[in-house]
Parts: C-alpha cells; structure tokens; sequence
C-alpha cells in the first residue's frame, strides 16, 4: 500500500474503477463527468461534515454558504481540471483539496479519518478496492423491435368527397355556359361586300364567285351580326315566341335569332315561332332529361375517379421517444463502500 494519502486515493479510485464499482458515478474521468459526480454524490449522501471539502475545493466560506449543492451546480468543467488530470496521471502530484474532493467521491475516509486509523484498518480499507470482485457488466439491453409502419389512405373520405362535388359542380356548369356561348361573328374588311352561311351563321367573303356550297348575298351587316341558327331548340320556351323564326317545310324544322330569308335558300321566308310550332317540335323537358343523362354520367365518372383515389396509399412511421438517460446512471450508486469502520 502506497504512503502517502494522496497516492493511497489515486490508488484506491484506480482499483475501483477496474473492478466497476464507479462505474454509476464515474465511469469516465472527464471534466464533466466529475462535476455531475458532484451533484449525484452530494444528493446520496451529504453530510455538514462534507462542506469542509466542498468548501476548500470551491474555495467558498463554509459559514457563509449553506447551499453547496447551488455551488457545485454553477460550477465550470474547467473547475475540475486539475484533478482530472492527476486522475489521468498527467501530473504527479495535485493540491490537497484535489484528493479530498476525490476521496469524497469515492467514499473513501478523509484525510483525517485516515491519519486515526490503525495501520490494521488502514491495510483493510485498502484491500477493500484490492480484493473485491469485479462486478459484472451489465446484459445488453434488449434490443428494440422495428417500430411497425402504418399504411394508411393518403386522402380521407371527407377530401375526396368534397373534391368530387366541387368537380362536378365546375364541369357541369362550365359545361352549360359553354354550349350556350353564341359563335362570334368576325368584322368585315372593308373589301368584303358579299356572305354566305356557313352551318349556323354567316360569314363574309370579298366576292360572289367563290366556291363556298352556299348561297352568296350581298353584305348585310345587320343580318351578319344578328342572323343566327338556334343549335338547342329543346332550350326555347314559351319566352322565345316573338323573338325566334323558323324555316317550318320538310321534316326537320330549323330555328333561327332574326326574320328574314332562309339563309340556305332565299327564296324562303323564315316564320315566326308560335306557340304550336314550340310544343310541337321542341321539348324543354326532353333537354332537361338530356342533361340529367349526362350529369349522372359525369357524376358516374367522376365517382369512378374519387374511388380511384381513394386507393391511393402512404406509409406513415409512427414517432419514436428515445428515453433520455444521463450517460453513467446503470447501478445504484452505494454510498457505504469504502467507508472506514473500526474493528
């Protein structure tokens, strides 16, 4: 056993360390490591004997202070520098309180309870960290099972639901407002002096000897602007007498926005619609039933789609807490180890 009390600590700290006795306390000797030393050793087992320790260490007045525990947590890593290094065997020897802070840590006797101490007790003290059975590591942990990943709809029923209706509502309407948009009628240039029909109204053209499969007239801006066939009959209602013409001969019965020739044949005159013509040849409730036709298609389609997406998947992981542990807090620390007792 070493002489002097200093080497006697050193000593004593190395063979508990070999052995795991520190490892809950001080399993690494690091400038950190000792100050949370500090604070695990001061809240097992402060005694008012310890604050002469403490306070030669800190270099704090034990009459003054009477929170050692507030001290030694405001405490800098750089506070513990010169007694880490003694630890590591960077220096030979260190100062005083160095050693008492460390025999305290390891619960080793003071060096006042060491100089009262038969050279018998002190042999068994020592043999204490010699002899004592290396405790053995710890099992490894279990190892954590795979968390499972989840796969779930990358859209509720609720979003594809309310998507599929707003779907519908826009192409519906938009649908409506575009087959009653009327086709836009060009300017005539001013070298344009003639027209002719062109599927549902007229178009003009420079002169009267083009091939175009139609009548040519002369230029009628009126007519051009306001001459036009009505391509939805089914639409007009008891509101369009007065306001449409007819051509009323032969089998299929053509409407049309203004008076005045039929403009596929000019020797007839358009008519104005009456309201036996209207129930006769056209049907609001069959364009009505028309639409209802393709509204439930469009809706049928759309349904398609929205159950299309609603097979849409994605993999959700679900969140991991790591349980936080301070690093060095396996085994119960014992604060009796070490301790000096008399024979």
């Amino acid at each position: 056993m070493p002489e002097d009390y200093q080497d006697i600590v050193l000593a004593a700290y190395k063979k508990m360390k070999d052995n795991g006795k520190l490892r809950a306390i001080l399993p690494q000797a690091t400038t950190t490591r000792l100050r949370k030393a500090c604070l695990r050793v001061y809240d097992d087992r402060y005694t008012p004997k310890d604050a002469d320790i403490l306070s030669m260490f800190f270099k704090k007045d034990k009459m003054e202070c009477d929170d050692f525990r507030k001290v030694i947590d405001d405490s800098e890593p750089d506070d513990y520098k010169a007694l880490c290094n003694h630890i590591k065997g960077e220096t030979g020897k260190t100062k005083e309180e160095n050693t008492d802070l460390l025999a305290w840590l390891i619960g080793f006797p003071t060096s006042y309870e060491w100089m009262n101490l038969s050279d018998e007790e002190k042999q068994r003290v020592f043999k204490r960290a010699e002899k004592e059975k290396p405790i053995p590591p710890l099992p490894p942990p279990p190892p954590i099972p795979p968390q499972p990943i989840l796969i779930i709809s990358r859209f509720s029923p609720h979003q594809i639901i309310i998507s599929c209706a707003i779907l519908l509502f826009i192409s519906s309407t938009s649908f409506m407002v575009w087959e009653r948009i009327p086709t836009s009628i060009r300017t005539p240039n001013a070298d344009e002096k003639f027209m002719y029909w062109d599927e549902d109204h007229y178009e003009p053209i420079k002169d009267d000897k083009q091939n175009v499969g139609a009548p040519i007239i002369p230029l009628n801006v009126q007519t051009l602007t306001q001459q036009r066939k009505i391509n939805l009959p089914d639409t007009l209602t008891s509101y369009s007498i007065g306001k449409v013409w007819y051509k009323g001969r032969g089998k299929g019965h053509e409407f049309f926005t203004d008076s005045g020739a039929y403009p596929l044949d000019t020797q007839r005159v358009l008519l104005p619609l009456s309201s036996t013509i209207l129930t006769k040849y056209t049907s609001n409730y069959r364009y009505m039933l028309t639409r209802l036709v393709w509204f439930i298609c469009a809706a049928f389609f759309i349904s398609l789609c929205g159950f299309a997406v609603s097979k849409l998947e994605k993999e959700v992981k679900p969140s991991e807490e790591e349980p936080k542990t301070e690093e060095g807090e396996i085994t119960e620390f014992h604060s009796n180890e070490l301790q000096a007792t008399s024979v």
